[in-house]
């Protein structure tokens, strides 16, 4: 089943107990990030706040927070090669969108713009911030001056007046970063539209890395099965979302820049910095629906639901890059969520010979557009996604003297906190071979303790009469 929006996903999630509705008032200062910070460390369900003084607009937080949730969305079980499969079979086969003229995102348009107003009960999502942080989890439309193939990214979004948004590119190598730089040759603004309140396809793929050859929209078509609807923006030559709640329309100038953009409690737990001459985007319009939705999430040190969707994708490209350069034997993959999605990396794998751990840790720590610096490699019968068992074969595979890798000085990213402001952008890279020392045993004539426990074939058994104990 494919969700037309964010309506109908939160409806099958509520019919699933994975939403719930808060009807008291709460204050947008504080107490919308405090809930979020303690339902997120309970994983617990998709929020709606019905009531955040004095708006009418409901805000919509963590419809992806779970594994679970996330593979709702795409139609899957819950493990990573059910995803890998349908990921890359979409991949392979995108369908063109489709354009619209009624389209629900224009029932309501504005022409007087105020972002502190309704539709958008943007909470203070931590104390620190600068300010309303507007842009969280939604997607930023942009395209090329020559091209019409549009780019659907994820990137903050602070509040800095009325009609003013911050918008942070984060590096000079993103699709965004890449378009401006276009326009700003022409000497032109770059146009621009915010989508807020999406379904959950063109949410997943705006969080996403796919070829640059491929158009967002195309992969959220497949996704769905059928063509993604778009609608002709009111004042840009630009295809929105024609079933997002809100959009927002304006430019980015090309021939200044905003003074200081940020700080923001960013994605790995910390505040991430001020941003000092940072882009920045007028606004000229405004749609949405009637009685829309405003989405955004809430980021942290816990679960939430943008380290679910890059925890899945990122394991993906890494599982598929180790492929692509003929790594035999690999089986499974983990960015963790709790390396923030990107830091920490666990590959599980059949090792044919002494050194293909190294090899996989040097592979993995320099892979081209990540930032982990902490690579993990077991054996095949470790689920990587199991921190338990990672550990076990940590504690009972490892010696540190013979089985750590260290680079220093490799690339990383500014918003790891660990590393000091003259050093930022720059990260020692860390690799730790935890496969059974098989090797190294046989060089003294001995063999490894077999494992204790029951035999796969005694596992296969049982599981076939598991119902039969009583047992869940």
């Amino acid at each position: 089943m494919a969700f037309n929006d964010l309506r109908e996903f939160l409806s099958a999630l509520k019919g699933m107990g994975e939403a719930h509705e808060i009807e008291i008032p709460v204050d947008k200062e504080w107490e919308i990030g405090a809930i979020c910070s303690e339902n997120f460390r309970a994983r617990g369900p998709a929020l709606v706040f019905k009531k955040v003084d004095p708006y009418h607009t409901p805000l919509v937080v963590g419809v992806l927070g779970t594994v679970q949730r996330f593979s709702l969305a795409l139609g899957v079980p819950p493990s990573l090669p059910a995803i890998y499969e349908k990921w890359f079979s979409v991949l392979s086969h995108p369908i063109q969108p489709k354009t619209v003229n009624n389209a629900p995102c224009k029932e309501v348009k504005l022409d007087e713009i105020n972002l502190y107003k309704d539709p958008f009960p943007v909470p203070k999502w931590h104390p620190l911030d600068a300010g309303p942080e507007l842009g969280t989890f939604h997607s930023v439309i942009t395209r090329g001056p020559e091209t019409h193939c549009m780019n659907c990214g994820m990137y903050r979004n602070q509040i800095l007046d009325k009609d003013l948004l911050g918008i942070f590119f984060a590096t000079s190598q993103r699709h965004i970063a890449l378009h401006w730089e276009e326009w700003r040759k022409k000497g032109k603004p770059m146009p621009v539209a915010i989508a807020i309140g999406l379904d959950p396809y063109l949410t997943i793929l705006s969080a996403s890395r796919i070829p640059r050859s491929l158009s967002e929209y195309e992969v959220a078509g497949a996704l769905m099965a059928r063509p993604y609807e778009v609608v002709q923006a009111e004042t840009a030559d630009l295809w929105v979302p024609a079933h997002a709640e809100i959009i927002i329309e304006g430019e980015i100038p090309t021939d200044h820049l905003y003074p200081e953009e940020g700080p923001f409690g960013e994605f790995a737990g910390y505040m991430g910095p001020a941003q000092k001459n940072s882009q920045c985007i007028r606004v000229n319009k405004i749609t949405h629906r009637r009685n829309p939705f405003f989405q955004g999430t809430y980021e942290g040190k816990f679960f939430n639901e943008s380290k679910v969707v890059r925890s899945y994708l990122r394991s993906i490209y890494t599982l598929q890059f180790l492929k692509e350069v003929g790594i035999p034997g690999v089986k499974d993959v983990c960015v963790t969520p709790g390396g923030c999605s990107a830091f920490h990396t666990v590959v599980s794998m059949k090792k044919s010979y002494p050194a293909q751990a190294r090899e996989v840790m040097a592979l993995v720590l320099n892979q081209p557009n990540t930032f982990c610096k902490f690579c993990v490699v077991v054996d095949e019968d470790i689920d990587p996604w199991d921190p338990f068992q990672v550990e076990w074969a940590i504690a009972t595979r490892f010696q540190a003297s013979r089985d750590v890798m260290i680079l220093e000085n490799g690339k990383g990213t500014s918003m790891d906190p660990s590393q000091v402001p003259s050093k930022k952008g720059r990260t020692d890279l860390f690799g730790i071979d935890a496969t059974a020392p098989i090797d190294e045993y046989k060089k003294e004539g001995a063999d490894m303790p077999p494992l204790a426990g029951p035999t796969d074939e005694m596992m296969r058994t049982l599981r076939e009469k598991w119902a039969k104990y009583g047992l869940r």
